[in-house]
């Protein structure tokens, strides 16, 4: 095929399809164009509203993700394509589609969930599945979370639905306990003065509710001291750490011993004198030569006995030699004969 032939091709199908095809392309670009146009209006209209920042970038890549199969649409209808067999392609690869695609599409549909029942807010400290962090934001498949050391961490929207949810910023305040374990010889009054005074006057607590404290336990090697006040949610660890921090120099300063476990090591000087004695040893040896005589003697007997008939046993007796007994008297005499 010559060069004259293909572009003769190439120009005879440029004024023949060409122009729906500059059609389909200036419509691609107003569709985009039109696109961004709809998201930003949207945009500025929802962030007056009192939805939150998750849902609004939500609802924006959903109404985005809408627009532009529109604008394919379009495209596909100027271009002449047949939008018949289209649709029917269409449809046939989204059956295939969302059967294989099953856990996505879980994964969009509790999505919409998410959005719908808010259980929690952007920049909300959260624990899912095990998993804690502030929400970053929810998208179409996944919600993420950033942690207090800035991991990101993406959990599936599905597994966000169907676990526990646990929002420790829903509210406004919280509660925060302390445990604080002293000797036995410590004044009980004298260390939940000390505690009181420290939790008071802390500039992030707050006096109501009344901060409580109290000698809750009593255990093996010390006693234990609970105590507890509220603060603003967002004070939450630094109210913690550093209350702690002052109890303890508090403890330090008014000479309050904090029991901890010791262990004590003893070096022996005497001698080891093993339970072990030799006669029991020897008892034990002439034990078993007895045990092993006596059944070697049941064995000889054993050998010695066979069975004529069932259950008749016939026993054979040794042949004991005669042993001619010399009376020693006459053989006295008889030498004293020979002697003569």
């Amino acid at each position: 095929m010559s060069w004259e032939k293909i572009w003769d091709s190439i120009t005879n199908w440029f004024a023949t399809s060409g122009v729906q095809l500059l059609k389909a392309i200036l419509a691609l670009i107003i569709g985009i164009i039109f696109v961004k146009l709809i998201i930003g209006v949207l945009k500025k209209i929802l962030n007056k509203t009192k939805i939150e920042k998750v849902a609004i970038h939500f609802l924006l890549n959903v109404i985005k993700f809408v627009i532009y199969l529109m604008v394919l649409y379009i495209c596909a209808s100027i271009l002449g394509i047949p939008m018949t067999g289209f649709i029917a392609l269409i449809s046939a690869a989204g059956l295939a589609v969302s059967l294989a695609l099953q856990g996505s599409l879980s994964n969009l549909a509790n999505g919409v969930v998410l959005i719908c029942t808010r259980p929690f807010n952007e920049n909300d400290f959260v624990e899912i599945d095990g998993q804690s962090g502030s929400v970053k934001e929810i998208k179409m498949m996944y919600t993420v979370l950033t942690t207090t050391d800035n991991k990101t961490v993406i959990i599936p929207n599905k597994t966000v639905v169907e676990s526990n949810i646990v929002n420790y910023s829903a509210n406004d305040t919280r509660k925060v306990v302390f445990g604080f374990e002293v000797a036995y010889n410590s004044d009980v009054e004298k260390v939940k003065g000390i505690i009181n005074s420290v939790i008071i006057n802390h500039e992030l607590v707050l006096l109501e509710p009344t901060p409580f404290i109290a000698l809750s336990e009593l255990k093996e090697s010390n006693i234990k001291f609970t105590a507890s006040c509220w603060c603003k949610s967002d004070d939450y660890w630094t109210v913690y750490y550093d209350i702690i921090d002052k109890v303890f120099n508090e403890f330090k300063r008014e000479n309050i011993s904090i029991d901890y476990n010791q262990i004590e090591v003893r070096m022996r000087t005497d001698k080891v004198v093993l339970p072990y004695k030799n006669d029991v040893l020897e008892n034990r040896v002439e034990e078993k030569k007895k045990k092993l005589q006596e059944y070697k003697k049941q064995k000889e007997e054993e050998s010695n006995n066979f069975e004529l008939f069932p259950g008749i046993i016939i026993k054979k007796h040794k042949r004991h030699k005669k042993v001619k007994k010399i009376d020693v008297d006459k053989k006295e005499n008889t030498d004293s004969k020979n002697e003569k």
